[in-house]
């Protein structure tokens, strides 16, 4: 396993050109330690825990969140659900503003990731047509719950959407309001498989996610702190390991970075 410290970089905040070495592949994650108060976290974690919304992702049960992602409009096969992906862009204002309001009397998190994201390289929601995605979904990792080996794209989880060819890289950004005490940690691997890797590492039973046993071992596996913000490039193969005593809890979305054009944002 490679030491944390050649393959995460550490930064105090996310001034104009912090994400660099993340996009040129210099490093497999960037992490701002205390983006968020500790005491605004829990604060934050708790209302969004007992969140009347609170509910599981339509195809991966084993996952509960309050507000939606994109991932959720496919079936078991891989095919676009059309109705759920019409109830997701017209949620999406709504669930955006039940999460803000969640984290009152505090500013967002959310809210300051991309207020600094914009003034450092520009930033706008992504669309489908003319109907801005959601963005900012809070997810929920119950104690003994676990995020198999996997990675995003939206070229793939969204074929038809021209965005997804513009996409010169596709990062994630977590923002971590609860731990658990236990387990929990964020699994990275310097790897980027393709579908048919991705087919043959295939878990048993499961629609997204890689068997570890079938895979080398993670090149960092990353112990977060509450108010930690993470950034990593998600079209690497990345996981989060068993909660083994307390929930993970936390905000995250989807950023792409195009040439020459604003970042967007989406979950």
């Amino acid at each position: 396993m490679t030491d944390h410290d050649s393959v995460v970089l550490t930064l105090p905040d996310l001034d104009k050109g912090a994400l660099a070495p993340l996009l040129d592949g210099s490093v497999l994650a960037i992490r701002i330690p205390g983006f968020t108060a500790p005491a605004e976290a829990a604060h934050i974690a708790g209302r969004l825990a007992a969140h009347p919304s609170l509910s599981a992702y339509r195809n991966t049960a084993e996952l509960v969140r309050v507000g939606e992602s994109h991932y959720e409009t496919h079936d078991a096969d891989g095919t676009t659900n059309r109705q759920a992906l019409t109830e997701y862009l017209s949620n999406a204002e709504r669930l955006m503003a039940e999460i803000r309001a969640a984290c009152a009397p505090y500013e967002s998190p959310l809210d300051m990731l991309w207020q600094g994201l914009d003034a450092s390289y520009g930033l706008e929601r992504a669309r489908i047509g003319d109907r801005p995605m959601f963005a900012g979904v809070c997810r929920v990792f119950p104690e003994g719950s676990e995020l198999l080996p996997h990675n995003d794209r939206l070229a793939r989880d969204a074929p038809g959407l021209p965005l997804g060819l513009e996409l010169e890289a596709q990062l994630a950004a977590n923002i971590y309001l609860q731990v658990p005490e236990q387990g929990g940690e964020l699994e990275l691997w310097d790897l980027r498989p393709d579908e048919e890797e991705l087919a043959a590492w295939r878990a048993p039973g499961s629609t997204y996610g890689a068997d570890r046993a079938l895979l080398p071992p993670p090149a960092c596996e990353l112990r977060v702190a509450a108010g930690d913000l993470v950034l990593i490039d998600a079209t690497r193969l990345h996981a989060v390991s068993r909660q083994v005593r307390g929930a993970r809890i936390g905000l995250s979305c989807f950023l792409g970075a195009r040439r020459g054009r604003p970042f967007v944002c989406w979950s």
